[in-house]
């Protein structure tokens, strides 16, 4: 069964900045943990979902159940709000801690 979450942190600098800054960190670290690719990019937001992978059964399976992973930018006092939002299951679920999210923001 899939896990939702939401978490809204704040990181200094604009939305452009922040997002520019962040988007390799993100990129790489939901690939290792939760085997998730980059699926949509906007000015203000990331869209990450699983990737397809070996056995198609599980990789179907984490499609339908809606696994996916947002990441907004939006200006804020003194710097930008990132508001993450999503649904994970299985070795993915790590993704769903708060301190995971506070790290990599923390790395970029």
């Amino acid at each position: 069964m899939a896990r939702s979450f939401s978490h809204d942190m704040s990181v200094p600098g604009s939305p452009s900045d922040a997002q520019a800054r962040l988007r390799g960190v993100l990129i790489e670290r939901l690939r290792r943990s939760a085997k998730m690719r980059l699926t949509g990019e906007e000015p203000n937001s990331m869209t990450f979902r699983p990737r397809w992978s070996w056995p198609l059964v599980l990789a179907l399976y984490h499609q339908i159940s809606g696994e996916t992973v947002r990441v907004k930018f939006s200006p804020a006092e003194g710097g930008t709000q990132v508001a993450v939002s999503g649904k994970v299951a299985g070795d993915a679920e790590a993704v769903a801690d708060r301190e995971f999210w506070a790290e990599a923001l923390r790395a970029a």
